[in-house]
This record gives C-alpha cells, structure tokens and sequence, in this order.
C-alpha cells in the first residue's frame, strides 16, 4: 500500500495544476512530509481530505449554491425531526404532545 505521494502524482490525482497542490500547502491545508527526498506527502492526510471534501479542486459558483442549498434543507429535515422527536419523547412521559 502506497504510503507517501509526489507533487506531480497529487496533481494528477486531483486533476489539478502543481501550482494548485501548491497553494493548498501555503494556505496550511496540506503539510510536505519533512526529511524526505523531493516533494512529497502523507496518502493518509490526502485520504482525510479528499473524504472532507478539501482537495485541491475548489467549488464553483454553482456547487457552491447547490451544497449551501443542501445544507439548508437538511438543516430545516433536522429542525422538524427534532420536533417529532419532542412529541415521541412527551407521549412516552406520559404526557400530551
């Protein structure tokens, strides 16, 4: 199992220029394995964040409205099960709902 990862093959990877690989480095979301030869990184680190979703491709506009969209109606899902789940809770006190 590959452990480590080159510049070029993130890039590759991601579908992105180095420079991109890059920037993610000097903005502090990607760290360069220390006493190591060239440029290289953790695959466990790039794991963590392509499964949060930061590699280094950014959102467009468009995905950006789309998954503040998502958000907000999950948030209103959350908010009226929360209230089903008051009801639930006060009938099983034995109380009205």
């Amino acid at each position: 199992m590959q452990t480590v990862i080159t510049l070029t093959e993130l890039a590759e990877r991601w579908g992105v220029a180095p420079n991109s690989v890059r920037n993610m480095e000097q903005d502090g979301k990607l760290h360069r394995l220390q006493y190591m030869p060239g440029c290289r990184y953790s695959m466990a680190e790039v794991y963590q964040l392509e499964s949060i979703g930061l590699a280094a491709k950014g959102l467009t506009a468009w995905e950006r409205k789309q998954k503040d969209d998502e958000i907000a109606s999950l948030r209103q899902q959350v908010s009226e099960l929360q209230g089903r789940l008051a009801k639930v809770m006060a009938i099983a006190q034995g109380g009205a709902p």
